[in-house]
């Protein structure tokens, strides 16, 4: 493979706190090594024990599930605070659906809370988009068929899939980790009924170009769904690609895009996320969802949308860290795959178990193990945090590579 080291340019790489942010303790950081070797004798540096992230016990490095690292929106608290002591009642508003409708340039129609009549709206909620995810699977692939998705992904779709009997089509990315949307395409056969594209892909955080895309889906039959999975594409560096897949529902009955609160919005322990299709295919998925997303979760969501500047923040947090990490990994001679999400592949050119293990039983750091999760031997997946957690990541990485 290729090394496909490349300096990325950031803006602004810092980002202001708002009255609600101040005096979080997130421990002392430490200027960088000045050679890879000389960790070996180094005894001292910015480790995981000092450090204070948001939302995790102090001494805690948790760069493994791509959690927002700067806290929860001030607004999303504010409105939850607000609505704290209603929760005895069933959350009545609609006002979620009109926002995400129009942020997505869609229809703006307002369901009835009689889900027997009324208008059809473009937007359906869920408990994460993970419950989206979980109804496209059971909706088109609980008889069976075959599902196509490209390798390495995130499965979402296909572990269901799985369980239900559908065949699934894994389509290996190119060798620097772009989706193959040809050989997707080409795998196609009359039995599939699902293809999934996510973008940015995890795990290597790499976007499917939207006229790309719309190439991809002019050549699906229109029998066949095509699943957007957009949970990152709001870090994008360019905002014109943050725009995403919704545009092509207005021309393709058969494209489904989700997104999530959890990522750009901060609010993973929420669980609320969303799909988008045409309305008879969003009264499909209704009828394969389990459930209902809280109303905390609905009011702090109407809350943070509308946040951009939380937003902001958030977006460069992430870019901020991938600069610091690609610097970090270009002196280190590691390979690594230049990311428009919150999070970056990089090779370690060593056993992941191994390095994972050590880095969290020596150093209180957690990251993604690229072999437990896709066969990537040598690969993790780290997720940007706060400037004192991404260095006492790379301070234990250096220490764990030059000790194993």
């Amino acid at each position: 493979m290729s090394n496909m080291i490349k300096a990325v340019n950031l803006g602004a790489s810092g980002f202001t706190r708002r009255k609600f942010l101040t005096g979080l303790a997130i421990g002392a950081g430490a200027a960088s090594l000045g050679s890879y070797e000389a960790v070996a004798q180094m005894v001292a540096g910015p480790r995981a024990r000092p450090v204070r992230g948001w939302g995790v016990p102090e001494g805690l490095v948790r760069l493994s599930s791509n959690e927002n690292p700067i806290g929860p929106s001030p607004r999303a608290v504010e409105a939850i605070m607000q609505y704290v002591y209603k929760f005895n009642r069933y959350y009545r508003g609609r006002g979620l659906y009109g926002q995400i409708a129009e942020r997505h340039g869609l229809p703006v129609v307002i369901p009835s809370n009689n889900s027997s009549e009324g208008p059809e709206p473009w937007v359906t909620l869920g408990c994460g988009s993970s419950e989206i995810l979980f109804a496209i699977a059971s909706a088109y692939l609980r008889d069976g068929g075959q599902m196509i998705e490209a390798a390495p992904g995130y499965g979402g779709v296909v572990r269901t899939a799985r369980n239900y009997g559908a065949s699934a089509r894994l389509v290996r990315t190119t060798r620097d980790f772009h989706q193959d949307l040809d050989a997707m395409k080409a795998a196609v056969t009359e039995n599939t009924r699902v293809v999934v594209v996510t973008s940015p892909g995890n795990p290597t955080g790499i976007i499917a170009p939207f006229e790309d895309l719309k190439k991809f889906v002019s050549g699906i039959p229109s029998d066949v769904m095509v699943f957007v999975d957009e949970a990152y594409i709001e870090f994008a560096r360019n905002p014109q690609d943050r725009i995403g897949a919704a545009p092509l529902i207005l021309d393709y009955e058969n494209v489904i895009v989700t997104r999530t609160f959890s990522k750009i919005m901060g609010m993973a322990g929420l669980r609320i996320g969303y799909g988008l299709a045409r309305p008879h295919v969003i009264e499909k998925l209704e009828d394969n969802k389990g459930g209902r997303v809280s109303s905390l979760s609905v009011v702090a969501a109407e809350a943070c949308i509308e946040d951009g500047d939380y937003q902001d923040r958030a977006r460069k947090a992430a870019w901020a860290g991938h600069d610091y990490f690609a610097g970090q990994f270009e002196e280190m001679g590691l390979e690594y795959v230049p990311s428009q999400s919150s999070f970056m592949l990089v090779n370690v050119r060593k056993d992941a178990d191994e390095v994972t293990r050590k880095l969290f039983e020596e150093y209180n750091v957690l990251v993604g193990n690229g072999k437990r999760r896709w066969r990537m031997d040598n690969w993790l997946r780290v997720t940007s945090g706060l400037q004192a957690e991404n260095e006492a990541f790379i301070a234990a990485l250096k220490k764990v590579l030059v000790s194993s």
